[in-house]
């Protein structure tokens, strides 16, 4: 008895440690990468930019999710002791997967090329690319071996040095005019680096063979997992497929930049729900208490996001000028983008945490119908408006998925009984940020000349937010600190306190 609780106690302490071990590694590879992307924004064009999206989307993304099938989601979530029959299994699966998937590759580049209007130079781009899909099937093996024993800081070694390397040497080449290859050379010595990495962190004894009992065993979660995973790979893909299409490389640039730019406030909520995730798991089958910690941490969430994303709408315009380029007009065209991905990025806030909720209730099929009806309503309107209007058609389209979001997911809630009140939860911070953003309007435009004065205006903004809300919650400043106290985990609390 007391041995069980010596593990389960283990166990704990090693998720907790894992939860906050994947958010700084969250933290560090975003703020990492996004300096990457500002002086490859500087550096490159914006078709070139778009070249790269697009091969990295057919190639990485698209063939990269045919070549897994859910087999490394499999091995994690098996309860039982992993064999060697299930490590050879996946590993020997996802191998023969790639390499024919590099065969068919390297048969469809010039068709590839064509279909999207690139250059015949771009078929080397496209098969350089796929090679990477080899050296990533090598990555699998390891990876889950740690994230089975919950050794998530041990992830985060070949993780930093995969994106220090991507970025650092993608920067360089780009500054010696390498263009598009400077990105795809990148790309290779990254996933060839964080291959060896891994395996000399989690080394295991490759084994070639197939067990057909055990592959049947994984593929029954693999397939219905990976569906999920292709309904979200439909829904955030219009950029690189209809895009490219109709407007080519530049239009593509132009949108990933924007979409990169309005997705950095989304890491709050993704570093806060994972916080406070186990709560809801702990809490499931008191539906009262489930919907008084799901208000506390979206208004947790909102006293964060808001102010980011309000901010951003402000200053977009001198964010591209003079962070994005060298006082130019460069990427202004991303304005039409941008402003309409952050108007519907707002509902975030609420969506992310109603799903995950959802998920620590038990309710993944509600999830999956959701992600059904979001995917068909992105492509439904989004490609008639991408036609219509051009390619911030796309933003359009997410702006009113978002909006329709959130009506169904508070639907849902209904139905499963957990009743909140949404508008308690938002519409202070809401106000504070739109306060703050309107103030800042006309010092914006006024006396933004460069970085230094953009950096001003920013933290005169947070000034003004603090003071918005100091203003508006009139004398509840210890109850709403006391919210992000009640949030941490009990763990954490008593770290901190001590």
């Amino acid at each position: 008895m007391g041995k069980d609780k010596d593990n389960t106690d283990q166990i704990k302490k090693r998720a907790i440690g894992g939860t906050l071990t994947l958010t700084a590694r969250r933290v560090i590879l975003k703020a990492i990468d996004a300096l990457g992307m500002i002086f490859l924004a500087r550096l490159l064009t914006q078709s070139e930019f778009g070249i790269f999206g697009i091969i990295n989307f057919v190639v990485f993304t698209l063939f990269g999710f045919l070549s897994d099938i859910g087999l490394g989601a499999s091995l994690i979530q098996k309860k039982e002791k992993l064999k060697k029959d299930d490590l050879s299994t996946v590993f020997s699966a996802q191998l023969i997967l790639v390499l024919l998937l590099n065969v068919l590759v390297w048969v469809l580049s010039p068709w590839l090329i064509n279909v999207y209007h690139l250059s015949h130079s771009a078929i080397w781009l496209v098969r350089v690319t796929a090679f990477c899909l080899i050296l990533t099937s090598f990555k699998t093996i390891p990876s889950v071996l740690l994230e089975k024993e919950l050794l998530y800081h041990k992830l985060l070694i070949p993780d930093v040095a995969e994106t220090i390397s991507f970025n650092l040497l993608a920067v360089i080449l780009a500054y010696f005019h390498f263009g598009v290859w400077s990105l795809t050379i990148a790309l290779v010595v990254r996933t060839f680096l964080g291959a060896i990495i891994l395996f000399v962190v989690s080394p295991w004894p490759i084994i070639f063979g197939i067990n057909k009992k055990s592959l049947k065993h994984l593929l029954s979660f693999g397939i219905p997992y990976q569906t999920n995973s292709l309904l979200a790979l439909l829904k955030d893909n219009l950029t690189p497929t209809i895009i490219a299409f109709f407007y080519g490389p530049a239009a593509v640039g132009f949108v990933n930049l924007a979409q990169g730019i309005a997705s950095k406030p989304m890491e709050i909520t993704n570093v806060v729900n994972r916080v406070v995730f186990p709560t809801f798991s702990k809490i499931q089958n008191n539906r009262e208490q489930v919907a008084r910690w799901m208000e506390k941490g979206i208004k947790m969430m909102s006293y964060l996001y808001f102010p980011l994303v309000f901010g951003l709408l402000v200053t977009a315009r001198p964010i591209l000028t003079f962070v994005y380029a060298s006082k130019s007009d460069k990427w202004l065209p991303s304005l039409s983008v941008l402003y309409p991905f952050l108007i519907g990025a707002l509902p975030v806030v609420m969506t992310t945490t109603a799903t995950n909720v959802l998920y620590a209730l038990g309710y993944s099929k509600t999830v999956l119908r959701l992600m059904v009806v979001y995917t068909a309503l992105t492509w439904a309107v989004g490609v008639p408006l991408i036609i219509k209007i051009g390619y911030s058609g796309i933003a359009w389209a997410g702006m009113a998925v978002a909006v329709v979001s959130v009506v169904l997911v508070l639907r849902e809630f209904k139905k499963i009984k957990i009743e909140f009140s949404l508008q308690r939860a938002i519409m202070l911070p809401f106000w504070a940020s739109f306060l703050m953003a309107a103030t800042i309007y006309w010092p914006t435009k006024a006396y933004i000349r460069g970085i230094p004065s953009l950096l001003g205006v920013i933290i005169l903004g947070a000034a003004f937010y603090i003071f918005y809300l100091f203003l508006l919650l009139r004398g509840r400043i210890r109850e709403e600190i006391r919210l992000f106290w009640d949030l941490l985990p009990r763990k954490e609390r008593k770290e901190m306190s001590s």
